[in-house]
Order: C-alpha cells, then structure tokens, then sequence
C-alpha cells in the first residue's frame, strides 16, 4: 500500500532526526521540529517514498511521524 498523506505530530517531536535520517526526502528540521517538505503534497511524491516514510515512522522513538495508506 501507498502512502497518500504524512503529518508530524510536533508537540511529541523531540528533534532527534531520526526521520531525516531515514527519510531525508520527506523530512527535513525547522526550528528543532521535524517538518514535512513542500514536495511531500504530491501523492505520485508520497507514493515512491513510501517504503522510508514508513521506515521513519518505525525509527522514530516518540511516534510522532503519522501517516496514512491507500
């Protein structure tokens, strides 16, 4: 399954980089939260990373990268 919509629940970030690190394609850190890059709104974007934006979401210690699958 794809993934067609990712989100970082920044009130549990702990600016580990965890997701950038796995996933530097979709996550990027702005002000010591992760964040969601501009290019991560397009689902044909979404759909070819959706193997590490699932890996990131695994790798992060606090559950804070969330996603959706279609």
């Amino acid at each position: 399954m794809a993934v067609t919509k990712v989100w970082v629940e920044t009130d549990n970030c702990t600016s580990c980089e965890a997701c950038v690190s796995s996933c530097p394609e979709v996550f990027e850190m702005n002000n010591d939260v992760a964040i969601i890059k501009a290019e991560a709104s397009n689902a044909d974007f979404l759909a070819a990373n959706s193997e590490s934006i699932k890996q990131a979401a695994q790798d992060c210690p606090c559950e804070a990268i969330k996603y959706e699958e279609a």
